[in-house]
């Protein structure tokens, strides 16, 4: 019983306020944004707004000259407000009055603001219609160089989305309510193919191409990986950008025109793109010496960096942690006594015949563990992995390769060598056995 007085009290109001709300008379007045045939209303027409329901998604409006109600869905009318507004604003759509449009290809997009660069908010299906609302000033879209003729519209779907549509592929003509007469467009309207291709090259994120081989060979440089290395194409901002580790330049631009079969100029910058494929573009630029430069960036996927790296961080701690379980404390007849301590803290005592040929004279005992460096596939079978000593007293850094065994820890020293890559701007590091190699155990 409690229930069942709780919903009819939950109704009541709910009917009392729709009531009260609809007899207390006007809300505001509404421009009609798209013809209502059904009641021979023409877009444009300025009407009175006697109720909204965002439970329903319509308003109540009084039909001109009578007292008749209707319902239109929200998107159909412009929000309520004083009745000397809805006529500016009435004013302000005269230009386009009863004139709609349609595609003349498909996949047409309208975009948020008044340039080929800015954000997609739909795609049109070739002849569907819109409503053309009013025209604004923007940045035309070129092909081959040339600016296409035509304007920036504003448009409305007949699912209320909103956005700018430029005119040259689309056939403009007159509707008024329940009478159709196509009207040709200013400019002649050609069958135009979208290119998918560049609009999916465009939105999708770009990063270097070697973060591709980190990720199959599950080597992940954490000094080389992150989300500030890539290559932006602008898609949203007009502007375009590339960052590698020791290059960076921004431009921007105002449009992409293609040149030849997958390639493209970005308008008025000294960037070209050649697609190799959905997931793998090159980028040309030429300096301002004149010399030409090349740059390879691939698709991530579904993935995003910082799912890499938070994946990497997490694998070297566990990598960490199975070595200082098994002990922490590892002892040397010859060699003293480790002890790998939580937070990645190293204390070794006892290292002096290890000094200077293994760890640099002025060591002190404390330092730090890192497992930054990865094991070579020829040595992986003897070796699980690559520990970076770094001494308190040093800056130095002590490598050494691993082995867990049953009853303690085996390590012989590790030579790293690094070469620099002017193509990635990174520093690629590599590390081997010495020739002569010792190795040092340690009991649990």
């Amino acid at each position: 019983m409690k229930n069942s007085h709780k919903v009819f009290t939950s109704f009541f109001i709910a009917f009392l306020s729709i009531f009260l709300t609809s007899c207390s008379g006007i809300i505001g007045y509404g421009v009609l944004l798209w013809n209502d045939n059904e009641h021979k209303l023409s877009d444009g027409t300025v009407v009175p707004v006697y109720l909204k329901s965002n439970i329903s998604k319509v308003y109540v409006i009084g039909l001109p000259d009578t007292k008749e109600k209707i319902e239109v869905p929200l998107w159909q009318l412009s929000s309520p407000e004083k009745k000397s507004k809805a006529i500016k604003r009435a004013e302000k759509y005269a230009e386009y009055k009863n004139m709609y449009a349609k595609s003349a290809i498909d996949g047409l997009p309208i975009r948020a603001d008044k340039v080929n660069t800015s954000k997609q908010v739909y795609r049109l299906r070739k002849n569907e219609t819109v409503k053309t609302m009013y025209k604004g000033k923007g940045v035309a879209p070129q092909k081959g160089g040339v600016p296409l003729e035509g304007e920036w519209l504003h448009v409305l779907t007949s699912n209320g989305t909103e956005g700018w549509c430029f005119s040259y592929n689309l056939r403009l003509f007159e509707m008024k309510a329940e009478v159709v007469a196509e009207k040709s467009s200013v400019a002649s309207i050609e069958e135009e193919e979208v290119d998918t291709l560049i609009e999916e090259v465009l939105n999708t994120a770009w990063y270097p191409e070697y973060y591709s081989s980190m990720i199959s060979k599950k080597q992940i440089d954490l000094d080389f990986f992150n989300s500030t290395y890539r290559f932006n194409t602008g898609y949203a901002t007009g502007k375009i950008s590339l960052v590698l580790p020791d290059f960076e330049i921004e431009f921007p631009y105002s449009g992409v025109t293609k040149t030849d079969e997958k390639e493209y100029d970005f308008n008025n910058t000294p960037l070209q793109l050649v697609v190799r494929s959905k997931k793998s573009i090159v980028i040309k630029y030429t300096d301002e010496k004149g010399m030409p430069k090349s740059y390879n960036f691939t698709s991530l996927g579904e993935k995003n960096p910082e799912q890499y790296i938070s994946e990497e961080i997490v694998r070297r701690q566990n990598e960490y942690k199975a070595i200082s379980s098994s002990g922490p404390d590892f002892k040397s007849g010859n060699y003293g006594k480790i002890s790998f301590n939580d937070g990645n803290q190293l204390v070794w005592s006892g290292f002096n015949k290890l000094v200077p040929s293994v760890i640099p004279a002025g060591a002190k005992g404390n330092g730090e563990v890192e497992l930054k460096y990865f094991v070579p596939a020829e040595l992986k079978s003897s070796w699980d992995g690559i520990l970076t000593f770094r001494f308190d007293g040093t800056e130095k850094e002590v490598n050494f390769f691993y082995k867990k065994e049953d009853n303690g820890i085996r390590f012989t020293p590790g030579n790293v060598s690094k070469r620099y890559d002017a193509k990635t701007g990174r520093s690629i590091s590599s590390v081997s056995l010495p020739s002569n190699s010792m190795v040092l155990f340690f009991q649990k």
